[in-house]
């Protein structure tokens, strides 16, 4: 067999194994820009793989020792690579969308490198790895960040005649763009970031031309060119953050942030036509921030989720409790089943909604689990009594249940709000049975068999709920006591 029909069959064969185990999408345009083709990760490791060697086979030459050192030398990365995954990535790992981002930030990083390097008036200075860097921050999370700080400026001296001063000088640069990365908050602040890269860049080089490596004869020429990279870094990170971020479903904390602002339309309309559901939304939006930051999930996406949750309550807003008045109940001139419907109907209204506003899919996604399948016991119940239909499946949330860790802290913090707003004094250890019975209830009906949360989890997301609405409700009460006292005074006395 010839060397060519081998790679045939090889090929043949990946192709066949890659279908078999992707999802069958519509072969177009639109489908594959709304991301649902999948490709294993195996594929993506093995082509970020084959990649580095075919750059480094350049590098170094064709010869049959150097080939097997190189393979050795890909393969023993490679292997690092993935234990690293596995073992302090594992959410990463688990997700095909992250990892082909993270394989495409690496493929980008050795092409950057290789259209750079054929140029010999442009210096290795130049390459924006630091940009890199800060962009898989931003998209992936600091410890993804740190995997290609550590990975993509060693590829870089290798590449470049395994040269231990541009391995020095981008992975200062790297390290400070991950440190710099938590403190972006809006679009303004990559700017100031890509300034401070700009200024450890230079200091780089003056490091680097007074230890030797660097000539001292090119000082300004080098400094110069470590300005112009942290100006590729601006612009790199500026041109390929929202595509990313939209063709690969991410959300950053610039984006939630973005969301959050309450001169967003959807909330302007929360709060006008339906008040009582936003401040129950601005509740339930405290209660899962603080839940998921006892238990390392991501704080800022809960709550922003929960300020979004029930926005679908807008078509209907006077059929649920939070926005009646004392003695107006529509409730009460419908059976039980239309009831049961209207409510359940609110979360299909929601991703309307959010989808109409190009919300992101991690919104929608809270937006669409943050009941699961729960049943709607009320109503079932008051059906039950009343003779009405009372299939339980008519009066369940059609679902999905919640896959995240920031979803489950939505549905919990969300029930528990909504039940302590009916209790009459709402003490702290009504407000402790309260929230105990609520999250051993989700539990037992399996509405958190599809989330990543542990029992150890739940235990601290009860804390947390217990010790964030207890402050909240006796913070009301001291309020309403203090309020009453003053009315039951008498001016004269």
């Amino acid at each position: 067999m010839t060397l060519r029909e081998a790679a045939r069959k090889f090929l043949l064969r990946l192709l066949i194994w890659t279908e078999k185990n992707s999802k069958p999408v519509l072969r177009d345009n639109l489908q594959f820009w709304q991301r649902q083709i999948h490709i294993h990760p195996v594929i993506i490791i093995g082509v970020n793989a084959l990649l580095i060697f075919s750059a480094l086979v350049i590098e170094i030459g064709p010869t049959p020792t150097k080939l097997f050192g190189l393979l050795l030398f890909v393969l023993l990365s490679f292997t690092l690579f993935i234990v690293f995954l596995k073992r302090n990535l594992q959410d990463l790992a688990r997700d095909n969308d992250a990892m082909m981002l993270l394989g495409i930030l690496t493929s980008l990083s050795v092409l950057l490198i290789e259209t750079i390097k054929p140029f010999g008036s442009l210096s290795p200075l130049l390459v924006p790895i630091a940009g890199v860097i800060l962009l898989a921050s931003l998209l992936l999370g600091n410890k993804a960040g740190m995997l290609l700080a550590i990975a993509i400026p060693f590829m870089c001296g290798i590449l470049y005649d395994f040269k231990l001063e541009y391995l020095f000088y981008h992975i200062m640069g790297s390290l400070l763009a991950l440190n710099l990365s938590t403190k972006i908050k809006h679009r303004q602040d990559i700017t100031r970031v890509g300034t401070k890269i700009m200024a450890i860049n230079v200091i780089s080089v003056i490091t680097l031309t007074l230890l030797g490596p660097l000539p001292a004869g090119q000082l300004v020429t080098n400094i110069l060119w470590a300005c112009a990279n942290g100006i590729a870094s601006i612009i790199f990170v500026f041109g390929l953050l929202s595509p990313l971020e939209t063709f690969f479903s991410r959300i950053t904390n610039i984006k939630l942030i973005e969301l959050a602002d309450f001169n967003q339309p959807l909330l302007k309309r929360l709060m006008m036509e339906a008040p009582g559901t936003y401040h129950h939304s601005l509740m339930v939006a405290s209660v899962a921030e603080q839940a998921a930051e006892v238990i390392g999930a991501n704080a800022l996406l809960a709550r922003v989720g929960a300020i979004y949750h029930d926005i679908g309550k807008i078509a209907k807003p006077e059929y649920f409790i939070e926005n009646q008045l004392a003695s107006d109940n529509p409730h009460d001139a419908i059976p039980p089943s239309m009831s049961g419907l209207v409510v359940i109907t609110h979360v299909k209204e929601g991703v309307t909604y959010a989808e109409q506003q190009n919300l992101d899919k991690p919104i929608v996604d809270l937006i669409k689990e943050h009941h699961g399948t729960s049943l709607i016991y009320m109503f079932y119940q008051k059906a039950l009594q009343g003779g009405d239909d009372a299939e339980e499946s008519r009066f369940r949330y059609p679902g999905p249940k919640p896959k995240t860790k920031e979803s489950a802290i939505l549905m919990l913090a969300d029930s528990c709000e909504a039940a302590l707003r009916l209790l009459e004094t709402p003490s702290s250890n009504r407000i402790k049975e309260t929230v105990e019975k609520i999250i051993n209830n989700k539990f037992t009906d399996g509405q958190l068999d599809e989330a990543p949360i542990t029992l150890s989890d739940l235990h601290m997301i009860a804390g947390s709920m217990i010790t964030t609405l207890t402050s909240i409700h006796h913070t009301r009460t001291e309020y309403e006591r203090s309020k009453q006292k003053d009315n039951n005074t008498d001016p004269q006395s």
